[in-house]
């Protein structure tokens, strides 16, 4: 019995594709039996920071353009930087696109709708706060009493996950409104007196 022709060429296909993934698999590291795979901490973090977009508004002032794109500002990390550059490549957000920039101590935060101050920086984050205090700036953190020092975001790990606590004072403060459906997820929301 002969098979149809498109379904000789579909199981051709078919088979160089399963020869070529296992002439790769001796290229892929083994993982020792029982270990679970988990995603880095750093790429936990750079997805939260693309998704928390979603989750903030801006000013309209903040966005000159219709297109205008949103800038990420990230200090201290360039793991989360580059997760989180690749994240974002090609996609948009609100129909926005998204521009990822490292940042130096001593560079502003001007054109920021973002900034990320990860760990190697975490002598400095009171002064990247102090920056961004009054201006429209999503400020997230990972450092212990980071709310306190004014940041809206902040990582914790809890249990080997990575989690988020939530300054909705500080957000108003800095003229964002954040959507409820952020508080469901957080640790810990902090609303009028701490």
């Amino acid at each position: 019995m002969t098979r149809p022709r498109h379904r000789q060429r579909f199981g051709a296909a078919l088979l160089a594709f399963l020869l070529g993934a296992a002439a790769l698999a001796p290229a892929v590291p083994a993982v020792a039996a029982g270990a679970q795979i988990a995603a880095s901490e750093e790429r936990v973090q750079a997805a939260y920071l693309h998704k928390f977009l979603n989750y903030a508004d801006w000013p309209p002032a903040s966005f000159p353009q219709a297109d205008t794109p949103y800038v990420i500002g990230v200090a201290g990390d360039d793991a989360v930087a580059d997760e989180l550059a690749r994240i974002a490549a090609g996609r948009s957000v609100n129909n926005r696109g998204v521009i990822v920039k490292r940042l130096l101590p001593g560079d502003t935060v001007n054109d920021l709708h973002m900034l990320y101050v990860g760990r190697n920086e975490r002598a400095r984050l009171g002064q990247w706060l102090r920056q961004a205090k009054g201006r429209a700036i999503l400020t997230v953190s990972a450092a212990d009493g980071a709310l306190e020092q004014g940041s809206i975001i902040n990582f914790r790990t809890v249990d080997e996950r990575v989690r988020f606590e939530v300054s909705v004072d500080m957000a108003e403060q800095s003229g964002l409104r954040l959507n409820s459906r952020l508080f469901s997820v957080a640790t810990k929301v902090v609303k009028g007196n701490h």
